[in-house]
């Protein structure tokens, strides 16, 4: 069993001043992504236990962005989670493809199956993407799953509108899919405005921002600056 036990950020995403360090060792960096995405897909999974109230609120049509809904911007985030898991969950050559969800799913009319989807991803990527899963390397107990890092290849293929096969990585698209879904929380935010309900003041603020606004923005290079 590995002993290994990430770093813990205080809640959201911050980490403590005297703990941050540059992240040197691959597993480390790995496991910090994982961590990111659990929390962002945690929070969503907040969201509807805490201030989600009835199907109503999750289906209400925006005045202000006709056709969103709370829970279509609820299962499009999720969604990317979802297919990024299941492209690890195949042998490799590993393949991605973020244009193949299924939309008007359960989740996006009913608040239990909302939570029951944004929790059944949480457990999947904590087992998927795990420290002692990732490092197991050819393990039986783990399928004969070659040993996944940060910079395990990915291929994606996307449409933009124009086919496209681009190479990626595992920790770039964990990094992807964790902040594509704060900007759909943001949306999500000013939805639950409309609703005049009541919202966490860090749900939908990407970290950067966080840290910004608590004084910790990381200091702009003299050339950078404007």
């Amino acid at each position: 069993m590995n002993d290994y036990k990430p770093k813990t950020p205080n809640p959201p995403f911050k980490e403590a001043e005297n703990d941050v360090e540059s992240t040197t060792n691959d597993q480390d960096s790995l496991d910090a992504a994982r961590y990111v995405a659990t929390a962002v897909l945690q929070q969503g999974l907040d969201f509807c236990k805490n201030t989600l109230n009835d199907e109503e609120q999750l289906t209400y049509h925006s005045k202000l962005l006709p056709g969103s809904t709370i829970g279509k911007h609820l299962r499009h985030a999720r969604d990317h989670f979802h297919l990024l898991i299941h492209a690890f969950s195949q042998p490799p050559p590993y393949v991605l493809s973020y244009d193949t969800r299924t939309r008007d799913t359960p989740m996006e009319r009913s608040l239990p199956a909302a939570i029951e989807s944004l929790q059944t991803s949480i457990d999947e990527l904590n087992s998927i993407f795990s420290p002692e899963v990732a490092a197991a390397s050819g393990s039986l107990e783990h399928g004969g799953r070659p040993r996944l890092a940060n910079d395990t290849p990915l291929t994606l293929h996307a449409v933009t509108p124009f086919p496209q096969i681009l190479q990626t990585s595992l920790g770039r698209e964990l990094w992807f899919v964790a902040l594509h879904a704060i900007h759909h929380y943001a949306v999500v935010r000013m939805l639950a405005g409309e609703l005049e309900l009541d919202v966490d003041e860090t749900f939908g603020v990407a970290p950067s921002t966080l840290q910004y606004r608590a004084g910790e923005a990381p200091a702009i290079p003299e050339k950078a600056k404007i």
